[in-house]
């Protein structure tokens, strides 16, 4: 029916919303959680791997590393075994922690047509 094609067109449409990090974002050493409504994503990295852990199956996440310089690289995460987990190998822990030559991170979730947004600096002493 037409009824129910409009309804899922307006439950796809195009929707941007902030994330924002419940406490502090501690990644290397804990959690980074962020959130915005029921959607949340926890942000860890250990070993070089960097893993993001969402409330909700998404199709895409994606993390860039922002240098102090401006030059901003993106990492996009891949999907594991389910669409709520995803990961990838990158250098973020050593350019943030070690090498200090950046302090920004920007991460974006996309979902149905939603796209989720946030740009933190992530605790950088690690214990």
């Amino acid at each position: 029916m037409i009824s129910d094609q409009y309804i899922e067109f307006k439950a796809n449409e195009p929707k941007i919303f902030a994330l924002t990090a419940s406490g502090e974002c501690a990644m290397f050493t804990g959690d980074c959680i962020l959130q915005s409504g029921d959607m949340q994503i926890n942000l860890t990295d250990e070993n070089g791997i960097t893993k993001g852990n969402t409330s909700y199956p998404v199709d895409t996440v994606a993390i860039s590393l922002v240098y102090d310089s401006g030059k901003e690289i993106i990492y996009g995460l891949d999907k594991t075994t389910d669409p709520q987990y995803w990961e990838r190998a990158t250098d973020i822990r050593s350019t943030l922690t070690k090498y200090k030559t950046a302090k920004t991170l920007r991460v974006v979730i996309k979902r149905k047509g939603s796209t989720y947004l946030a740009q933190i600096n992530p605790v950088t002493t690690t214990q």
